[in-house]
């Protein structure tokens, strides 16, 4: 971050994130995926495949007088590919395409069960090719599930047209997406079925909703799962973490013991929105991604467990319950080598005003706000009281939505429009009622995100696959396989693996 401070990791939305898959900035955010991008893992004597770029990617798909055009960034590896085999393509989400999945990742296992061809295609905006010069609110107007809809549909078309990859003309293609992009997985077989064939999407929301209450009421479950003392010390906590705000010399000390940027000004509410929201996303991120195998991605902090929290905030060695929770700050500030927590809201709304590619918020943070503001909302607040992380009005669904209203002027995006935009989203693919065929929908059961997706067939019980995986989090089916796997994960990679099987013996 930029001057060594930590921006707070979890405030607009969430997943996928997007996407837990292929990438991403541990600037959480809200963001579903997450993740710190790093130098990927790679065994010795393997090389990463060289990048690409379809070049007649249109800017605006919905416009046929606009004759603009981008290129798009994706990554091949043919290696597990055998004459007459599918066409795997891995979506990327809210960052940076990561080409480490190409050799590495649970799909390999699936791509030599069934012989597929693997792509991992870039999201418009997130990523190193990007179809505007620069994030200016208007040029943010092209940033859109449905214009990356489109990009899939047409770079689908486009690759297996390609000359040197003729033999892919009559090949299946299956999409797999985790979190935000398990969405676009899903929606791209929903809307072209008759080009996408299948879709595995992992820990993908599917319903849009302006505020997304249950996302801190499923991490303090999961904690509970663990220990309910820590949920209750986190609590505790809280409650009197707001009382010391209106101490001076409290005030003073919790300057100190959580290591804050600046001093607290006890008349800036949003500043104390900012400050609660920044702690209660320490545990989320730690839940959300608790025990997954994503060191291949050159992740930061992957041994931060719910255990290792837990532990700290059960620990009456080190001191009361504020102390404590302000160890578990300091445990994520360290890790991530940052040396100060923000609590200035005005701070926050200024980096996320910077439009240059270059930039800090480039890396998924102002984008992915303006996709919460105009298409889902998945405002993760306080709301709710069966949340442990703070009183129901420290940081409400319009904290973020003061944001979409300060960072994107003249367009207005305040909260009966960030309602309207969630409820047509919702409309337009059907939420959990979407008309879809051969797809798979895994959630695990720890994963917060799963309270916005699709873990029950309704209709659809002879046409999709739902895998619930007990004891795992967010997109953990997609990681490559551990020793330290529980059974349920590695069953639930081969059921994927089979229903797979099963679509392309039917095609």
């Amino acid at each position: 971050m930029e001057n060594g401070r930590r921006e707070n990791w979890l405030i607009f939305l969430v997943i996928l994130t997007v996407q837990c898959h292929t990438i991403g900035a541990w600037m959480f955010n809200g963001r579903p995926e997450g993740g710190k991008v790093g130098a990927p893992y790679v065994p010795k004597g393997v090389q990463l495949p060289d990048q690409q770029f379809y070049e007649f990617q249109k800017v605006n798909h919905f416009d046929g007088s606009d004759f603009r055009y981008w290129k798009q960034r994706y990554f091949v590896n043919n290696v597990t590919f055998r004459a007459g085999g599918p066409i795997f393509i891995m979506l990327g989400g809210e960052s940076e395409a990561n080409p480490a999945w190409l050799v590495d990742g649970a799909w390999q296992q699936y791509a030599r069960d069934h012989g597929a061809f693997l792509v991992l295609l870039e999201h418009r905006y997130y990523g190193e090719s990007h179809p505007v010069p620069d994030l200016s609110t208007p040029n943010l107007q092209y940033l859109s599930s449905k214009q990356a809809l489109a990009d899939i549909a047409q770079f689908v078309t486009y690759f297996k047209k390609l000359y040197i990859y003729q033999y892919l003309q009559n090949s299946s293609v299956i999409l797999f997406g985790g979190s935000y992009a398990g969405s676009l997985a899903a929606w791209a077989r929903s809307r072209y079925p008759y080009l996408i064939d299948g879709a595995v999407a992992s820990s993908a929301p599917m319903v849009a909703m302006m505020e997304f209450q249950d996302y801190y009421v499923g991490v303090g479950e999961a904690l509970d799962n663990y220990n309910t003392d820590c949920s209750t010390e986190i609590r505790n906590a809280t409650t009197r973490m707001y009382d010391w705000w209106g101490q001076p010399d409290k005030r003073v000390l919790m300057q100190k013991i959580f290591r804050l940027c600046d001093k607290i000004d006890h008349n800036a509410l949003l500043d104390l929105s900012v400050f609660f929201n920044n702690l209660a996303s320490n545990f989320a991120g730690v839940v959300q991604y608790n025990n997954d195998n994503r060191e291949f991605l050159g992740k930061q902090g992957t041994d931060l467990t719910i255990k290792t929290v837990c532990d700290i905030m059960t620990d009456e060695s080190r001191g009361d319950n504020i102390q404590r929770y302000a160890d578990v700050n300091s445990l994520i500030l360290d890790t991530f080598g940052k040396e100060c927590l923000n609590l200035r809201y005005n701070k926050l709304a200024n980096s996320l005003n910077h439009t240059e590619w270059g930039s800090v918020s480039a890396k998924g943070s102002r984008q992915w706000l303006y996709q919460t503001c105009s298409e889902f909302g998945w405002i993760q607040s306080s709301w709710s009281p069966k949340q442990p992380f703070s009183q129901w009005f420290l940081f409400p669904f319009n904290y973020t939505t003061d944001q979409c209203i300060s960072v994107f002027p003249p367009f207005i995006f305040g909260g009966s429009e960030v309602i309207d935009n969630s409820e047509q989203t919702n409309r337009f693919y059907g939420g959990l009622s979407l008309p879809i065929s051969k797809a798979v929908f895994v959630n695990g059961m720890m994963d917060p995100w799963k309270n916005a997706g699709l873990t029950w067939p309704g209709p659809y019980s002879d046409v999709i696959e739902i895998i619930l995986i007990e004891g795992t989090a967010h997109c953990a089916d997609m990681y490559p396989p551990s020793s330290k796997d529980p059974p349920q994960l590695a069953a639930a990679r081969s059921k994927i693996s089979k229903t797979i099987g099963s679509w392309l013996a039917n095609n």
